[in-house]
Order: C-alpha cells, then sequence, then structure tokens
C-alpha cells in the first residue's frame, strides 16, 4: 500500500453512493483496436482514455467526484506500478503525433441527474517510450485510498481492460535521403545576393515532414556563420542563418552600393552603407529554412572568416533526432549538408 499512499494525501474521502469504480482503457479508435505501435525516441505518443464509470451498492451508475478522478493513473499491466523503465504517460499532448488534438474531456454529470443519463467520464493520457520494447497498460484510481486496477487485481479484481504498445528503434536515413535546394530571393541591390537553403526529408521519395531543430546555441534564430573581408570572388561578406520553423520571415541587412572601382583595386572593396530584407522563410511544409546572405562589398567591421562547420539536430513528425551539419565553404560560397 506504500505505493499509494503518497498519491491519495490531500485526497477527499468519498461520501454518499459512490461504492464501486469500474474502468475501461481503450485507445481513441475502434474498441477492436488493442495494440499500437510507435518509435521509442521519448517523444512520440499514442493516445490513450480511461473510460471512469461509478456504481453505488445497488449497482446504478452514479457520478464519480474530481477528487477521486484526479487519482487516474497509467500503470504496468504485469506489476500493478505506474509506467516506469522508459515508459512515460503525460495529460498534455505533444507535438509529435499523428493523432487530432484533444478537445476537452466530456462535462461531468452531476449526482442529480437522473442515473440512466450518467456517463462515463473520460481521462485522456498521452503515452510515449524513450527506449524499445513492448508493455502491456492498464489504469489504477484511488477510492478513499484503496486501489483499484484495471489488471485483475485488488479491490474490484474482476476488472480486466488494458491496451499493448510496442516501441521501434527509431528509423535512421542516410544523407542522401534528405534534400538540400537552394533557391535565390530575387531582386536584391546589385552586388548583393541572398539563397534560401530548404532542408527536407524524402525516403524512396515519400516525404516525413521535419518539423523542429535544435543546436548548442540559445534558443531563437541561429547566425552559425558569419565572414568579412573575405576577399572571395564576388563575395567580402556573408552571412549563414539557421531559422525557426515557427517564423514565416527574417530580417537581414547586407553591405551595398559601394564602389564598383573600389571592388577592382581593393579586395576589402569597403561600404559604409547597409541594405535591410525581409526574407520569407518557411514557405514549404514539412522543410526547414536556412538563409545564406551574400555581398561583394565588406562593412566596416574587422575581417572573419567563415568556413567551418555547424552541427545540429532536426527532428520528424515522428520525434525522431537527426543529427546533420552544415559545412561553409566561402571559395565556393556555399553551403553543404553533412552528416553530424
Amino acid at each position: 500500500m506504500n505505493e499509494y499512499r503518497e498519491a491519495s494525501q490531500g485526497q477527499l474521502n468519498v461520501s454518499g453512493p459512490l461504492h464501486d469504480i469500474k474502468l475501461n482503457v481503450k485507445f481513441d479508435s475502434a474498441a477492436s483496436v488493442r495494440n499500437k505501435v510507435l518509435y521509442g525516441n521519448g517523444r512520440m505518443q499514442v493516445k490513450v482514455q480511461v473510460l471512469v464509470s461509478g456504481f453505488d451498492e445497488g449497482g446504478n451508475q452514479v457520478s464519480v467526484p474530481s477528487s477521486v478522478l484526479d487519482t487516474v493513473a497509467m500503470i504496468h499491466y504485469n506489476t500493478g506500478k505506474t509506467l516506469r523503465d522508459g515508459w512515460s504517460a503525460s495529460a498534455e499532448q505533444g507535438r509529435y503525433t499523428l493523432e487530432a488534438p484533444v478537445s476537452a474531456d466530456p462535462v461531468e454529470l452531476s449526482g442529480h441527474e437522473p442515473e440512466n443519463d450518467v456517463q462515463p467520464h473520460v481521462r485522456t493520457f498521452w503515452v510515449s517510450s524513450a527506449g524499445v520494447g513492448t508493455t502491456q497498460i492498464a489504469a489504477r484510481i484511488l477510492l478513499n485510498g484503496t486501489a483499484i486496477r484495471s489488471n485483475g487485481t485488488g479491490l474490484s479484481g474482476r476488472q480486466d481492460s488494458s491496451i499493448t504498445v510496442e516501441a521501434q528503434l527509431p528509423i535512421t536515413y542516410a544523407i542522401e535521403q534528405f534534400r538540400w535546394m537552394s533557391v535565390r530571393r530575387g531582386n536584391e541591390e546589385p552586388g548583393n545576393r541572398i539563397w534560401n537553403y530548404y532542408l527536407g526529408l524524402y525516403p524512396q521519395g515519400q516525404q516525413i515532414k521535419l518539423v523542429d531543430w535544435s543546436s548548442s546555441h540559445p534558443e531563437g534564430d541561429v547566425v552559425f556563420t558569419r565572414g568579412n573581408k573575405l576577399y572571395a570572388w564576388k563575395t567580402n561578406h556573408l552571412l549563414g542563418i539557421m531559422v525557426r520553423p515557427h517564423k514565416p520571415e527574417i530580417s537581414l541587412s547586407l553591405p551595398f552600393d559601394g564602389d564598383s572601382i573600389a571592388y577592382t583595386l581593393f579586395p576589402d572593396a569597403l561600404s559604409n552603407k547597409r541594405k535591410s530584407y525581409s526574407v520569407r522563410v518557411n514557405d514549404r511544409d514539412g522543410e526547414l529554412s536556412v538563409v545564406q546572405a551574400l555581398s561583394e562589398y565588406s562593412d566596416l567591421t574587422p575581417k572573419t572568416g567563415a568556413d567551418g562547420k555547424f552541427g545540429f539536430s532536426v527532428y520528424d513528425q515522428y520525434g525522431t533526432e537527426h543529427k546533420l551539419a552544415i559545412r561553409t565553404d566561402t571559395q565556393e560560397r556555399s553551403f553543404t549538408l553533412e552528416r553530424g
């Protein structure tokens, strides 16, 4: 009973007609579906619902107080313990699921409603696994501090309701399965060039959407490379920006309107003028955006190089992480996608 004592603290004892509770564990699908598969990456989720029905001593259905409903938990069917060993259940839906967003649970009926109008209360959980394996999942609720489980043990031991979830090894893809395409923005000032690089995932020609990315940098867009006075062909200034997936556009500026004769005579081609641009990004569904901005002219800041490798992770629609990198070559004015 020690496992339940902490969970039951602060819960009010139930008085009145409620005498017994029935639990029904199911997926948000046809009742015949008892098994589902996810990737064991700790992010992908499956939706599990617990239907809670209350009864009085005469077997008539009655409402269940919220103080009791709040004790519903997901448990391992075989052990009766709350989910562990990489398995977890959350009341919040994450972003890595193909299932529809959750609407609010049905409005709870008061004890003054006619008994035949009392519907089961619904508690929704989102189950995930951080490892590979299969587990059978049941539910537990506390009534006056006593555990009622749907795994055939404890009070109301006749109950036997569960579902099974299999967590599979996440799929990894060769670098060739990622699409890395650049598109010229156009309409820039003379001497300026802006490119949108689009990163997508298309194994066997079928798209798997990329929905987010992360790196060692703080939150927000990341200027992963910046060079000035590069002395490269038609390039003295270079920016590389990885853009957060929720943003429809970003702003940047480049040196422009320099002296064309100075560019011929002096390799740094200094300019004290800057042109601001608003660049549309993230306009391809399921693809991430990187912006490359180039100028023939340098600005007044010190000389800095831009060559190097920027490592990051992208996350697909199933929550699987893929480690990648972008290599910058200033002489070629190129961003090359590599394995991270």
